[in-house]
């Protein structure tokens, strides 16, 4: 709550506070997929023209702000009510996942390095970050706990909210696999993993109802995102050239924060299989995987946020020598790309 009255008053104090505080916020936070997201919660997916291209957004994030909208607020102020309620809650959960396998301390330096990510101000503004971190991160502490109809449920709508929500799958089953002694209602055990696999067949019914092709958003990936199936060498390369020709904040951002990043995501997959539960280690291999093999590496930075692994490995660097400055120079870069995403640059 500190760093979102940070983050706010920063912002109030950049921006000033007239007409009114929300309004403020809103028109600042209102920029790039945030504006696509409030498109979709209140027109609805489109079959023709430019908004034909948004259905490569995933359905639960606007249809929950067109819901809240029916009770007469503006989408706007729903879609950050929603964001920044389900980031508290995603914080909340992350340190019971990392509290049961480590001290409360560790479990308390998890979840604050989470807080303080160069890119937790997407746990305020209008993105799916929030949601769907507070999403996975109950199926993981609800599988860790064995409530695997909770887990299942909530990975469902996690894939409903994000494609990389189809990651809790093979944790799903690592975690089943290791339980497969105790279990009791094997029913309950495996709906889990079919609960995740029904929130992407609620997205391939709306590609179907909308575009006729229930794998439209592939076509739409491709041809307009620049997103499709690529060894990610080919990304990794790509973000490499674009360090000689982009202008500065891109060579920034575009390039070496997307190949920090990637060496950040790939860092912890293989510690994830060294130090944390296979299951961990199978979800943060299947976010890596699903966000480095394309093409055009973007917003990789953004996608760590909802790799829990990284934040429990955080939470176990003992040193105050590492794990403070480490902190330290996390929050500068949060406060600095944060208000420059106010500005309407490009920031992941």
């Amino acid at each position: 709550m500190l760093v979102k009255v940070l983050l706010i008053s920063l912002t109030l104090i950049e921006f000033g506070a007239s007409p009114d505080p929300l309004t403020v916020l809103g028109r600042a936070w209102d920029q790039w997929d945030a504006q696509h997201y409030l498109y979709l919660a209140t027109h609805g997916y489109a079959a023709t023209g430019d908004a034909r291209n948004l259905i490569a957004f995933f359905p639960l994030y606007p249809a929950l702000i067109g819901a809240l909208a029916l009770t007469g607020l503006p989408a706007r102020t729903a879609a950050l009510l929603i964001s920044n309620i389900a980031g508290v809650v995603a914080a909340i959960l992350l340190y019971e996942i990392a509290r049961d396998d480590a001290r409360e301390r560790a479990a308390f330096r998890s979840a604050a390095f989470f807080t303080v990510f160069p890119t937790a101000y997407f746990l305020l503004v209008g993105y799916t970050e929030a949601l769907f971190c507070a999403l996975a991160f109950g199926s993981v502490l609800a599988a860790r706990r064995q409530r695997w109809l909770t887990a299942g449920t909530l990975g469902g709508l996690a894939a409903a909210a994000r494609l990389t929500g189809l990651a809790l799958l093979p944790f799903l089953l690592v975690e089943l696999y290791l339980a497969r002694h105790v279990l009791q209602g094997a029913w309950r055990a495996i709906a889990s993993p079919l609960l995740v696999g029904l929130g992407l067949l609620a997205y391939l019914v709306t590609n179907l109802v909308v575009l006729h092709d229930p794998f439209a958003f592939l076509v739409v990936q491709r041809q307009h995102w620049s997103h499709s199936l690529a060894a990610p060498w080919v990304g990794f390369a790509d973000a490499l050239r674009g360090l000689t020709w982009r202008v500065p904040w891109e060579r920034l951002t575009v390039g070496g924060g997307e190949i920090a990043g990637g060496i950040v995501a790939y860092a912890t997959a293989t510690l994830s299989w060294l130090r944390l539960r296979p299951s961990d280690a199978a979800y943060a291999t299947a976010v890596t995987v699903m966000a480095t093999f394309l093409p055009f590496w973007l917003s990789i930075p953004r996608y760590l946020l909802s790799m829990y692994p990284l934040f429990l490995l955080a939470g176990r660097i003992r040193s105050r020598w590492i794990y403070v400055p480490m902190v330290g120079l996390s929050f500068i870069a949060l406060v600095i790309f944060g208000l420059a995403f106010s500005r309407g640059y490009w920031a992941f």
